[in-house]
């Protein structure tokens, strides 16, 4: 994932910050998108103060933008107050509640960009970074046990990635660090399955990632597995191969099978299509991912145990994620004409074969609940119809895309996302909420949602609640959201959150 460049070298003396320049967008059609893309700034601004000197936030920043410009063009710009929506048919809410999660915290960025966990409640507060370690922090990974937290931290002097237990902090925080570059700073975490190891992606140059693996446990050097911008990659359920994309379509691209060690397991393996991340179902018997199919995109399941593939076909470009339960694969379909990744969401069982549409409306982002029946979604804020309903009750229309774009419009600013849930059995839904995300979910996390779905989790453990980042006024604060409705509750205040996986 990513596409952008280092930061300069600096002196590792040197410790006081620097601001990020915002970027402005690129579209001057009318003078009414104009206006659009000004209010856009506005929103992207407030992430300044959060992040230093890494060139990747203001490149994400612009992508995102140009995305949400194209699609509210030609509209009017009111912007009413974030509300609680209006309910679709409610998905199922009689079901037993699972066992209370052995560890169940939330850890969250907050307002002075250092990193605490808490209790779902608020409560049991830890903070385990200061100001006084003079870094700014970004998108904490859970280990997988819950234990551990690895997060990268930005200074002018350059990036580095520290490992701290989920308690009160002993000794100096250079005492956690597994790296450091003041050259090639990190952008991005993902712990290994079985929490041995740390994947991270680190800026090789001005235009060029690199993957790297560092032992956590242990104190060992990372190693660098292989190049490529973007890129993207799901790891195998021991920890020892990865799957990875890189490259933009048809320019360097890569689709391979990769060892831990580094050593290239199966290479080209396909000619890749449209998308981002790849992905492997729950116990490694099924692959995901697109290739490139006489110009079309098309949604490709291998079966690791018989060889046998299965192709199903695109018309643009899509976005993929596991049912992390199960053998169903949900996708997005992209319009041809329209907006990469963004398009009406599709499950599919990999053993049957069998396609089904959960929504028409063009889907922005979606999120596995961790019990696999429910998956949450985001779309430009906008009033529901008939012919664009959460479920599949009516069939998709072209026409939809515009449609989509006048609603949207009248939500721009505050409420401009609208969160919404959809039973995966049953195709009913539940609209929850319209918002304002924070500027780090909306211009890094959102882009990439397919591969930051895989490593930091907004469901909590029992698949009864998301937690949002929403920028109200001028303030940003965690939201826990129920999926069975209702008003959500402010957790703390902070820009990004993530709960642990049990």
């Amino acid at each position: 994932m990513y596409d952008e460049q280092a930061p300069d070298p600096i002196d590792p003396d040197e410790l006081s910050e620097e601001e990020l320049g915002s970027s402005s967008s690129r579209r001057s059609c009318l003078y009414l998108t104009i206006t659009l893309v000004i209010i856009t700034s506005l929103v992207f601004s407030s992430i300044l103060t959060y992040f230093v000197v890494t060139g990747y936030e203001t490149r994400a920043e612009t992508a995102v933008m140009e995305r949400v410009v194209r699609v509210v063009e030609s509209s009017p710009t009111a912007a009413p107050a974030t509300v609680m929506a209006a309910a679709e048919p409610a998905i199922r809410t009689d079901e037993p509640a699972t066992a209370a999660p052995e560890i169940n915290r939330i850890v969250i960025v907050n307002a002075d960009g250092q990193i605490e966990t808490m209790s779902p409640t608020g409560e049991d507060r830890r903070v385990l970074t200061l100001a006084s370690d003079n870094a700014r922090f970004q998108f904490p990974a859970w280990s997988p046990d819950g234990r551990r937290l690895a997060l990268i931290g930005n200074r002018t002097l350059g990036g580095a990635i520290y490992v701290l237990e989920d308690a009160a902090r002993s000794g100096g925080l250079r005492d956690h660090q597994v790296y450091y570059s003041a050259e090639e700073a990190p952008v991005y975490l993902f712990w290994s399955p079985d929490n041995r190891n740390l994947g991270f992606l680190a800026n090789r140059d001005r235009n060029l990632l690199s993957l790297n693996v560092v032992a956590t446990d242990e104190a060992a050097e990372s190693r660098e597995l292989a190049t490529g911008s973007p890129f993207y990659w799901d790891w195998s359920d021991d920890g020892r191969q990865l799957l990875v994309h890189a490259g933009h379509r048809g320019v360097e691209n890569m689709l391979a099978l990769i060892n831990v060690d580094g050593r290239t397991q199966a290479d080209n393996l396909a000619v890749p299509g449209d998308f981002q991340a790849p992905g492997i179902g729950p116990g490694g018997r099924y692959w995901a991912f697109a290739e490139a199919d006489e110009g079309l995109t098309s949604l490709v399941v291998v079966d690791t145990r018989t060889g046998e593939r299965s192709s199903h076909q695109q018309v643009g470009s899509t976005a993929l994620s596991w049912s992390p339960t199960g053998e169903q694969i949900a996708f997005t379909k992209g319009f041809e004409d329209g907006h990469q990744f963004w398009g009406p969401l599709h499950v599919l069982d990999a053993a049957t074969g069998e396609e089904k549409m959960l929504s028409t409306r063009t889907v922005l982002a979606f999120f596995w609940s961790p019990d696999g029946r429910q998956i949450a979604f985001i779309t430009l804020g906008g009033n529901f119809d008939e012919d664009n309903t959460i479920n599949a009750a009516a069939p998709t229309k072209t026409a939809g895309v515009s449609r989509v774009a006048r609603e949207s419009a009248a939500q721009f600013g505050r409420g401009f996302l609208t969160l919404s849930v959809v039973d995966v059995e049953s195709g009913t839904g539940l609209r929850l909420l319209d918002f304002e995300p924070t500027a780090p979910f909306l211009s890094v996390f959102l882009p990439y949602f397919d591969q930051y779905a895989l490593s930091h989790r907004l469901w909590s453990p029992d698949s009864r609640a998301i937690l949002l980042p929403v920028r109200e006024g001028e303030r940003d604060s965690i939201q826990v959201v129920s999926t069975a409705g209702g008003r959500p509750y402010e957790l703390a205040g902070g820009s990004i959150a993530f709960w642990s996986e049990n």
